[in-house]
């Protein structure tokens, strides 16, 4: 399988095409028994997003799957950047997600520490640590008196 687009950003829903070989295509979903069944969840085309949740998706052809983002919760500023796998459920409750080798990353505005902050981090805790060091072997010395 594959999907294009391949991400998006966070607060954007998108379209997204998962696509399948013709050795192992697509079926199209029996429609449910109408108004009075119980629960309508269970039939039809579901596109599971990891762990950001499930939509419904469209058959287009044997091939083809239209699949809308789900609307994500999260905070876009939670989030720099992240990639999840994409799974299928034919029938709205079995997804294929030891089979599916399908991802899609999601692009928030929250950004990565850079490297530059870590580093100058690292170097004033060390500047601490040797400080303290002089410090307490400066205290721990007695002076010889007269």
């Amino acid at each position: 399988m594959d999907i294009t687009p391949a991400e998006t950003e966070v607060t954007k829903l998108q379209e997204v095409y998962i696509t399948a070989s013709e050795a192992d295509p697509f079926w199209q979903p029996i429609p449910s028994a109408g108004e009075n069944e119980i629960n309508n969840d269970q039939y039809g085309i579901k596109c599971k997003f990891g762990r950001f949740g499930s939509s419904t998706g469209t058959y287009v052809n044997q091939t083809t799957i239209l699949c809308l983002t789900p609307n994500i919760q999260d905070d876009p500023e939670d989030i720099s950047t992240e990639t999840v796998q994409v799974t299928v459920a034919m029938n709205g409750v079995d997804y294929n997600d030891d089979s599916s080798e399908v991802d899609f990353t999601f692009i928030g505005t929250g950004g990565v520490v850079p490297v530059w902050v870590i580093v100058m981090g690292t170097l004033i805790f060390g500047l601490l640590i040797v400080a303290m060091a002089a410090c307490l072997s400066g205290a721990q010395r007695s002076p010889t008196g007269p």
